[in-house]
């Protein structure tokens, strides 16, 4: 989305060095930058460099899954101009739900198993995206409201189906045949992730509905004086990001062989975190899905990290917090050096 103009008379060269200085000048490079670093650090500091083991890597890629998600679920949000702080309590109703009717039809088979647990996480999640958009659209609820009021209805939802009490003893064939299961050496579970950001990435780049989504980022107002439905366009944007939710919950269950209702509290902070320090903007209008990859890796790694090296896990809620305001910050800086508001990177 970004339009660059050639100047008459450009020296050989030139156009090439501007490419280069941009890329430079991008969030995502420092964030890979950032990355390729504190793995180095956390390797030389672990004990025998347990940090680059081929067992530690593949629990990196399977962090980066659910984080992967709802880093796509809130970027495509923030680039309209909305919020979801719900993502977290929605993933949770889904792993519930999925795993509930995965019990249900435990001796039909794994292809069944697989197809109605994975249905009924999306499921779950597009009706709480729905409601979601039907708040924001219809009611005139503000999203950061809308969803802060969704996140302790959907939680509570949770509790009451679960019966407040994690549902276990799943299917072992969901663990075994995907949760766990590597294709090439990379988990299954990160490649549907991945899968998932790649196709974000082109929707948003070549598609009418991403240069949409942004452009009512950047002015809800022209984009209505202009034609666009906005109200069907933010039902399709939450709807969406339920269903991403909802695949994280999936992968969830998948992954640990149970549902987690008393976590995943601060997943919708982690994916703000993740697309805000990677270039997306909380005022709308742009968004980077390469600074949004490099943003839930350094999430991941700094988690991994503190742990590998003994840190208590009560540190890191404050790394994220403090990582938060300075993404903030440059958000912030960002705009007041001007500059368009409204591309895809």
């Amino acid at each position: 989305m970004t339009l660059s103009i050639a100047r008459t008379g450009e020296l050989p060269g030139a156009k090439q060095r501007t490419r280069i200085q941009r890329f430079v000048g991008n969030n995502a490079f420092w964030l890979l930058l950032i990355d390729a670093v504190l793995v180095v650090l956390f390797t030389a500091v672990s004990i025998n460099h347990t940090f680059i083991s081929q067992a530690n890597i593949k629990n990196l890629m399977l962090d980066s899954g659910e984080g992967l998600l709802l880093g796509i679920a809130i970027a495509f949000l923030l680039g309209a101009g909305e919020f979801d702080i719900s993502l977290g309590s929605n993933l949770i109703l889904a792993s519930v739900v999925s795993g509930m009717l995965a019990q249900k039809v435990a001796s039909a088979g794994i292809g069944v198993v697989f197809a109605v647990s994975i249905a009924a996480a999306i499921v779950s999640g597009v009706v709480v995206g729905a409601v979601n958009a039907f708040i924001v659209t219809r009611l005139k609820v503000n999203s950061l409201i809308a969803t802060l009021a969704m996140l302790g209805v959907v939680s509570g939802v949770a509790y009451i189906v679960s019966g407040g009490t994690d549902v276990v003893g799943l299917p072992a064939m969901l663990q075994n045949d995907f949760g766990v299961a590597t294709l090439l050496g990379i988990p299954a579970p990160f490649l549907l992730a991945f899968l998932a950001w790649v196709i974000a990435a082109i929707v948003l780049r070549r598609t009418a509905f991403g240069l949409h989504l942004l452009a009512m980022g950047s002015s809800r107002a022209a984009a209505e004086r202009a034609g666009l439905d906005t109200r069907r366009k933010l039902l399709l944007l939450f709807m969406a990001a339920g269903a991403l939710a909802g695949m994280a919950g999936f992968i969830d269950i998948t992954r640990f062989g149970a549902t987690n209702i008393a976590g995943h509290t601060e997943d919708s902070l982690s994916a703000i975190t993740a697309a805000v320090i990677g270039g997306t903007m909380l005022e709308g209008g742009v968004v980077s899905m390469t600074g949004l990859l490099g943003g839930v890796v350094l999430a991941v790694i700094l988690a991994n990290g503190l742990v590998v090296i003994n840190v208590s896990a009560y540190y890191q809620l404050i790394v994220v917090g403090v990582i938060l305001v300075a993404a903030v910050s440059l958000d912030q800086l960002r705009q007041s050096g001007g500059g368009p508001r409204f591309r895809a990177r």
